[in-house]
C-alpha cells in the first residue's frame, strides 16, 4: 500500500502542506497535529472514505515523532472521524450534514421551497467587549401570519467587521453582508447540540406551552474554506422545526448482538 494520501476532493493542493506544528507554542504537538487533521477532515480535504497520510509519512513529512502522530490519531479515533482498517490504512468515517435547517442559506431556501416569505424580527442589538451580539427571531410568512421557526444569536466582533453595528439586519441578510461588504464567505460550522430550558425570551417568540420541557439548541462556530472564524452562533428551535437524520452503521458486518433491534 502506498502512504501517498488520497485526496477524495478531487483537488490536486496537498492538505499536508499547510500544517504548521510550533514547537514554541506551548501547546503539545500531537494536540497541534489532531486539530491540523480534524480541521482538514471537517473542511473536506479529506472525504468520506478517504485515507489519511500513513504514520510514517506524518512522521516524515512533519518531522515528528511517531508516538506525536500516533497520539493524534487516537484523539480522531475518539472523535469519530476516523477509524483504522488492517491492511487499508486510516479510513475518514466523517460525514458532514448538508441542507440542513442551519446550514447557510437554507432558512431561506426552506421558505421559498415552500412558497413563503422569510420574516426576520432582531430582538437584541448590543455591543459588550468589542463585539456585536445580535439575536434575532427567524419566521415564515404564509400570507396571514408569521410561524416563528428559530432564535438565533450572533457574536461578530468588530475588529472583523468594523461597522457592522449600523446594519439593519431586520432587512437585510447577515451573511449577504458578511460576503459583499466584508469579504467573509461562511463554508461551514463546527456545532454542537443540547437542550435548553424555556426562558421569557423563547416563550414570547415561540408562545408558552406548558408541555415542552426543553428547546433544542445548535451552538458553535461557524468557518470559512480556509477555517477562520466567521462568527460563534447560537440557534434555538421551534418545536415546530422538523429535522430529519441518516446515519450510516459502516460497511463492516455488525458484531454478534447488535444491529438486531
Amino acid at each position: 500500500m502506498s502512504d501517498a494520501p488520497q485526496d477524495q476532493t478531487g483537488s490536486r493542493e496537498d492538505p499536508l502542506g499547510s500544517i504548521r506544528l510550533d514547537l514554541y507554542s506551548g501547546e503539545q504537538l500531537y494536540r497541534q497535529l489532531h486539530q491540523a487533521l480534524r480541521a482538514a477532515i471537517l473542511s473536506g480535504a479529506y472525504s468520506e472514505g478517504g485515507i489519511l497520510p500513513s504514520e510514517n509519512e506524518l512522521r516524515d513529512r512533519l518531522s515528528i515523532a511517531r508516538t506525536t502522530v500516533r497520539n493524534a490519531m487516537a484523539l480522531l479515533e475518539r472523535d469519530g472521524l476516523v477509524r483504522k482498517e488492517r491492511g487499508r490504512g486510516t479510513i475518514v468515517t466523517h460525514r458532514p450534514v448538508t441542507h440542513s435547517v442551519w446550514n447557510f442559506g437554507s432558512f431561506s431556501d426552506l421558505a421559498r421551497s415552500k412558497g413563503l416569505r422569510p420574516v426576520t424580527r432582531v430582538l437584541g442589538h448590543r455591543i459588550e467587549d468589542g463585539t456585536l451580539i445580535l439575536t434575532r427571531a427567524r419566521g415564515l410568512d404564509d400570507g396571514s401570519r408569521v410561524t416563528w421557526m428559530n432564535l438565533d444569536t450572533s457574536w461578530l466582533p468588530l475588529g472583523l467587521y468594523p461597522g457592522i453595528e449600523r446594519y439593519d439586519f431586520a432587512a437585510l441578510s447577515l451573511y449577504e453582508v458578511l460576503r459583499r461588504d466584508y469579504d467573509r464567505h461562511p463554508a461551514r460550522s463546527e456545532l454542537s447540540l443540547r437542550v435548553v430550558p424555556p426562558s421569557a425570551l423563547l416563550s414570547e417568540v415561540f408562545g408558552e406551552d406548558p408541555a415542552i420541557a426543553g428547546y433544542l439548541c445548535a451552538s458553535g462556530e461557524v468557518l470559512d474554506a480556509e477555517g477562520r472564524e466567521v462568527e460563534r452562533t447560537s440557534i434555538v428551535y421551534s418545536p415546530r422545526v422538523e429535522m430529519n437524520f441518516s446515519t450510516r452503521w459502516g460497511q463492516n458486518p455488525a458484531p454478534q448482538g447488535i444491529g438486531e433491534k
